[in-house]
C-alpha cells in the first residue's frame, strides 16, 4: 500500500474510533451529566450563566448529592441544590448563574467543577465535570498619558512622558509595556520589563523619547501597548511626539524623510540572460496644482540594449478638477467588460456624487513599441453614468461598443448595477445587461444577463445570497454563467457559529465563429451542499465544513483529447478542516480538504478514490514557511493534466524571511519554493529576493533577484489524429533568471493645499498692559499651536504658519511651566496676517494627596498617576499627575481656580474632592491636602 494511502486509512480509522467511543461513553454510566457550555467569556461586574444537564439511565429513582471540588461552582446567584432526586430515565436541567466579582473570580482562566455522589455505591456516576471562565482582560486594564502630545527639546533632541497603568479588573495582571511600529529615528528609554499590578492597583512609569539622529524635523505617532504574558494586548494608547521649528507648513512636515512622498522616480538595469538587457525608467505620483486640481501620472519606459528598441507601457496622465477630468494613456477599468488598453477617458462631474464618463480605447497594452506586434488590437468606445451613494457604493449604467479585428467580431453591451440599502442590516444589489454580437458574415446573437445579491442580518442570523444568469453568447465577463450561492449563518456564544450553504454553478459559454477561432465551447458545472461549524479557543480558530460535491464537464480540443468532446461526471463526499492561530508575533494557518470520490466517469483514476488538499503557512517576525499538497484530482479539469498511467499529485514547500538592519536602513526579503508535479514528473525551484538600502535625502538603492529552474519528463499530449513524433524527447530542463538593480528617488511633499500665512510675535508683558513696551523681551522657545499644527518661537519670539486654509483658528500657547497668553486668541484667516501676542508668567501651585488609614488593608495604595485638574473662571483647564508619593505641581497664571481630583472609575475616593484657591504673584501657593480613601475592599457592619 502506498504511504499516502496508509496515512489516509489511519486518519479515517482514528476518527471512526473516536466517534464510537464518545457515543458509548454516555451509556456506560447510570448517571451522566454535562455542562451546556464548556468555556464562557466573562466581563468584570457582569453576570454569567450556564446549564447542567443530569440524566438517570436506570429504571429506579436515584438521589444525588453535589460537590464543588474546591471551586466556586456552588456559590452562584442561582446554584445547584445540595440534594437532587431523579426519577427513572429522567433528565433534569439546572440553570446556574454567577456574578463576575472579586469574591467569585480569582484567576484569568478559572474552573468551575461539579461532582455528584450517591449513598448507593452500586450506582455508576460519571466523573466530575468542569466548565471554564475566561476573563476579558482587555476591558480590565487601562493606560493613560498626561497629555496627547509631547514636544522634543531642540537642544537635547528628547522629551519625557509619563504612562499611568491601572488594573481595574478582578485578578492580578502581569503586563509589559511595548511600543510597536516605532520609527527607526526615535528611541524610547524606560522600564519595559514585565510588572505585576494587583486588582485595583496602579503604577506610574516614566519614559524618555530621544532622536537617534540629529537634524530630523519629523513628527512621530507612538503607539503604546500593555501586553500580557500570553501575547494578547490588554490596553493601547497613542501619543504624538513632535519636533518643532519656527516655521510650520500645514498638512506637511518640514522634513518628510520618513514619510511616504507623493512622487517617485527610478532608474533600473535588468538582465534576463540570453542576450536580453533592459534599461528601465519609471516614475509615478501626484501633484496638487491648487486647492482643487490634481495631476496624477505614471510612466514605464524600457530600452532593450541588444535589440535597440523602446517599449512604453503602463503609462498615463490623469488631470482631475472639481468639475471635470481627463486621462490619457493606459486605462484599466471593469465595465462588465475588462478595459485594458491605450486611449482617452473624459469625465464630467455634475456634483460630488454624479458623473458622466466617455471612453475611447484601443486594446493594446503597449502605449508605444518598436517591436513586432502581429496581433491587431481591438477598439472600444463607451459611456458610463455613475452615482456614488452615501455608503460608498456605486450605481451606474454603461454602454460599450467593441470591435475585435483579430477575431472579426463586433459587439455592443448595455449594462447597469444598483445598490439598495433596505435598512436594518438589509441590503440588495441588482445588476443586469443585454448584448449583441456580430460577425462579418452577418450572423449575430442577442443575449441577456441579470443578477441579484441579497444580504440580511436578523437576530443571531446572517443570510447572504448571490444569484446570476447570463446567456451563452453574452459578451460580458461572465459569459454563459448560471450561478446561485446562498449561505445562512447562526451566531452562537463565545465566537462560535453554525452555517449552511448551497451552491450551484453552470458555466456554458458559446462563441461565434469569426476570422480566428481559438475559443472552445467547453462547459463545466459544480454543485455543493455544505454544513459548517466554527469555534474559537482563545487564539485558536477552528472550522469544520463537511459537504457533498457534484461535478460535470464537457471538454474538446484540449491538450490532445480527441475532436469529439468528452463528458465527465463525478460525485464526492468531502470535509474541510481549517485551523488558524494568531498572536502578536506568530501566525499559523492550516487548511485541509479531504474527500472520497465514489463516482468518476473519466476513470482517471478509477473510482472510488481518496483525495486530499493541504495548504499551510507559518510566519513570525523574521521567518515564514508555506506549503501546498494535493493528492489525486479535486476538480475535473485537473484530469486534463494527467495521462492514463500517472496519478495527479502536487507537493510544494518553501521558507521565506525578512529582516531589517542598520537602524532599518537595510530591508531584505527572501523566499524560495520547491514544487514537484507527479502528473508530469517535473520539478520546479524558484528563488525571489529583494534588497532595499535607504540612503540620504530620500534616495534608495534596490536589488531584485528572480530565478526559476524547471526539469521533467516530456508528457505533453498530442492530437491522436496526427502522426507521432519519430524522435520524442525523454527529458527536458531549462531555467530562467532575472537580476534587477535600481536607483530610486522620492521627492516632492505630501499632498497639501496652499493657503495663507500667519506670522506671530510673542513678548513678555511684564506690566500686564497688553502692549510691547521698551525693555520687554521677546519670548523665545515658546510652543504655539494653531489648529492641529505646532511651532516653536525663535530667538526673536517669532513663529510662522504657512499654507493655511481660509477660516477661523484658535491660537494656544502650549507651555505648562513657562509663559502663557492672557486669554484665548482667535484669528480669522482670509489673507496673510501678522500679530503681536503678549504673554504672562505662570506660578507654581503645589499640593499632595494624603492617605486615610484603613486597618483592613495591609498594603499601601499606589498614589502615582492620579490626575489633578484646575479650571479657571473662563473654563480653561490645566492638569497634571501625582508622583509615587502623592506630590504634584500645577503651573498656573494668576487668578482664581477650582481644583479637582479625578476619581471616576478608580478604586478610591477623595473626601474633600474639590477646593477653591487664588494664585497670587507675591506668595507661595499651597493647595490643602486631599484625603485619599482606599476602596479596594469595603467593610460593612450590621447590628442584630
Amino acid at each position: 500500500m502506498p504511504i499516502r494511502n496508509r496515512w489516509i486509512f489511519l486518519f479515517l480509522f482514528c476518527h471512526t474510533v473516536l466517534l464510537q467511543s464518545r457515543a458509548r461513553g454516555q451509556q456506560q454510566y447510570d448517571i451522566a451529566y454535562y455542562f451546556e457550555r464548556d468555556t464562557i467569556h466573562i466581563t468584570s461586574s457582569r453576570t454569567f450563566s450556564n446549564k447542567l444537564s443530569i440524566t438517570n439511565h436506570t429504571d429506579r429513582p436515584i438521589e444525588l448529592k453535589s460537590g464543588a471540588d474546591n471551586t466556586a461552582a456552588l456559590r452562584g446567584l442561582i446554584k445547584l441544590p445540595g440534594s437532587i432526586l431523579l426519577k427513572p430515565r429522567e433528565t433534569k436541567i439546572f440553570p446556574l448563574k454567577y456574578m463576575a466579582d472579586r469574591q467569585t473570580i480569582v484567576q484569568g482562566t478559572q474552573a468551575f467543577t461539579i461532582g455528584l455522589e450517591s449513598d448507593d455505591h452500586t450506582v455508576k456516576i460519571q466523573d466530575r465535570q468542569s466548565f471554564y471562565t475566561r476573563l476579558d482582560r482587555e476591558q480590565s486594564f487601562l493606560i493613560q498619558t498626561e497629555q496627547p502630545e509631547y514636544y522634543l527639546d531642540q537642544t537635547t533632541g528628547q522629551t519625557q512622558f509619563l504612562v499611568r497603568a491601572v488594573n481595574r479588573g478582578l485578578v492580578p495582571l502581569t503586563v509589559q509595556l511595548r511600543f510597536p511600529n516605532l520609527s527607526p529615528d526615535l528611541e524610547i528609554i524606560g522600564e519595559t520589563l514585565p510588572f505585576t499590578l494587583v486588582a485595583g492597583g496602579q503604577s506610574l512609569l516614566t519614559f524618555t523619547a530621544r532622536l537617534r539622529k540629529k537634524n530630523i524635523n519629523t513628527d512621530f505617532d507612538v503607539d503604546i501597548q500593555a501586553v500580557e504574558g500570553g501575547g494578547s494586548v490588554l490596553a493601547s494608547g497613542r501619543i504624538r511626539i513632535m519636533t518643532v521649528g519656527s516655521v510650520k507648513r500645514f498638512f506637511s512636515n518640514m522634513n518628510v524623510q520618513n514619510q511616504p512622498l507623493d512622487n517617485r522616480a527610478a532608474l533600473r538595469y535588468i538582465n534576463l540572460g540570453q542576450d536580453i538587457s533592459v534599461y528601465q525608467l519609471q516614475g509615478d505620483g501626484k501633484i496638487d496644482l491648487n486647492n482643487k486640481d490634481r495631476l496624477s501620472y505614471r510612466m514605464n519606459l524600457d530600452y532593450y540594449q541588444d535589440q535597440r528598441t523602446f517599449n512604453l507601457y503602463d503609462t498615463y496622465l490623469d488631470y482631475d478638477t472639481e468639475k471635470w477630468g481627463v486621462k490619457l494613456g493606459n486605462i484599466y477599468e471593469n465595465l462588465d467588460q475588462f478595459i485594458n488598453g491605450r486611449g482617452i477617458k473624459g469625465t464630467y462631474k455634475f456634483d460630488k456624487r454624479r458623473s458622466l464618463s466617455l471612453y475611447a480605447i484601443q486594446n493594446n497594452y503597449m502605449l508605444f513599441t518598436e517591436m513586432d506586434n502581429q496581433v491587431p488590437g481591438g477598439e472600444i468606445v463607451g459611456v458610463k453614468y455613475a452615482i456614488q451613494t452615501e455608503k460608498n457604493q456605486e450605481n451606474s449604467i454603461a454602454f460599450l461598443h467593441s470591435n475585435n479585428d483579430y477575431r472579426g467580431v463586433r459587439s455592443g453591451l448595455f449594462s447597469g448595477k444598483s445598490f439598495i440599502d433596505l435598512g436594518n442590516n438589509n441590503s440588495l444589489f441588482l445588476e443586469g445587461g443585454t448584448s449583441i454580437e456580430q460577425v462579418e458574415s452577418g450572423n449575430n446573437r442577442l443575449a441577456v444577463a441579470g443578477g441579484i445579491n441579497y444580504n440580511k442580518s436578523f437576530g443571531n442570523y446572517q443570510l447572504t445570497s448571490v444569484n446570476y444568469y447570463s446567456s451563452p453568447y453574452y459578451v460580458g465577463l461572465r459569459r454563459g454563467l448560471t450561478q446561485t450561492d446562498s449561505r445562512i449563518t447562526m451566531s452562537l456564544a463565545n465566537g462560535r457559529n453554525l452555517s449552511a450553504r448551497i451552491s450551484y454553478m453552470d458555466n456554458s459559454p458559446k462563441y461565434l465563429a469569426g476570422d480566428s477561432n481559438y475559443f472552445f465551447h467547453n462547459a463545466s458545472g459544480i454543485q455543493i451542499y455544505e454544513l459548517g461549524y466554527h469555534t474559537s479557543l482563545g487564539k485558536l480558530q477552528l472550522e469544520l465544513r463537511p459537504y457533498f460535491m457534484v461535478q460535470q464537464g464537457t471538454y474538446q480540443h484540449w491538450g490532445g483529447i480527441a475532436t469529439d468532446p468528452v463528458n465527465w461526471k463525478s460525485n464526492s463526499l468531502r470535509t474541510v478542516a481549517d485551523l488558524n492561530f494568531f498572536t502578536a508575533n506568530h501566525r499559523f494557518s492550516l487548511q485541509t480538504d479531504y474527500g472520497y470520490t465514489y463516482r468518476n466517469t473519466s476513470n482517471r483514476p478509477i473510482a472510488p478514490f481518496h483525495s486530499l488538499r493541504v495548504n499551510g503557512n507559518y510566519t513570525n517576525t523574521f521567518f515564514g514557511f508555506n506549503t501546498f499538497i494535493q493528492i489525486n484530482p479535486y476538480y475535473l479539469s485537473d484530469l486534463l493534466a494527467t495521462s492514463a498511467n500517472l496519478n495527479y499529485s502536487i507537493y510544494s514547500l518553501g521558507p521565506n524571511t525578512q529582516f531589517y538592519a542598520f537602524n532599518n536602513q537595510l530591508q531584505v526579503q527572501l523566499s524560495t519554493m520547491y514544487s514537484y508535479y507527479g502528473f508530469s514528473r517535473s520539478n520546479n525551484l524558484s528563488v525571489n529576493g529583494n534588497v532595499r538600502w535607504q540612503i540620504k535625502d530620500n534616495w534608495n538603492l534596490t536589488a531584485d533577484l528572480f530565478y526559476t529552474a524547471i526539469s521533467g519528463k516530456s508528457l505533453f499530449l498530442v492530437d491522436p489524429n496526427l502522426p507521432p513524433d519519430p524522435n520524442p524527447l525523454n527529458r527536458y530542463s531549462f531555467d530562467n533568471r532575472q537580476i534587477r538593480l535600481g536607483l530610486e528617488k522620492n521627492f516632492g511633499r505630501r499632498a497639501g493645499q496652499k493657503g495663507h500665512k500667519l506670522e506671530l510675535t510673542f513678548f513678555e508683558d511684564d506690566n500686564n498692559n497688553g502692549s510691547h513696551d521698551v525693555g520687554e523681551a521677546r519670548a523665545g522657545a515658546v510652543l504655539v499651536r494653531a489648529g492641529k499644527e505646532v511651532a516653536q518661537t525663535d530667538g526673536n519670539g517669532r513663529v510662522k504658519f504657512v499654507d493655511m486654509e481660509p477660516g477661523p483658528y484658535s491660537i494656544q500657547v502650549e507651555n505648562s511651566k513657562g509663559w502663557v497668553s492672557q486669554g484665548p486668541i482667535n484669528v480669522l484667516m482670509t489673507k496673510n496676517r501678522r500679530l503681536e501676542i503678549p504673554l504672562i508668567k505662570t506660578r507654581p501651585l503645589k499640593g499632595r494627596i494624603k492617605v486615610v488609614e484603613n486597618r483592613y488593608l495591609k498594603t499601601r495604595p499606589q498614589l502615582g498617576g492620579i490626575k489633578i485638574s484646575a479650571a479657571d473662571r473662563r473654563g480653561k483647564t490645566y492638569s497634571t499627575l501625582s508622583s509615587e508619593n502623592g506630590d504634584y505641581v500645577l503651573y498656573l497664571p494668576l487668578g482664581n481656580y477650582s481644583i479637582t481630583v479625578v476619581t471616576e472609575g478608580m478604586p478610591f475616593s477623595i473626601e474633600n474632592q474639590n477646593c477653591e484657591i487664588e494664585v497670587k504673584a507675591d506668595k507661595d501657593n499651597i493647595i490643602p491636602d486631599f484625603n485619599y480613601r482606599d476602596e479596594r475592599r469595603k467593610v460593612g457592619v450590621k447590628r442584630f
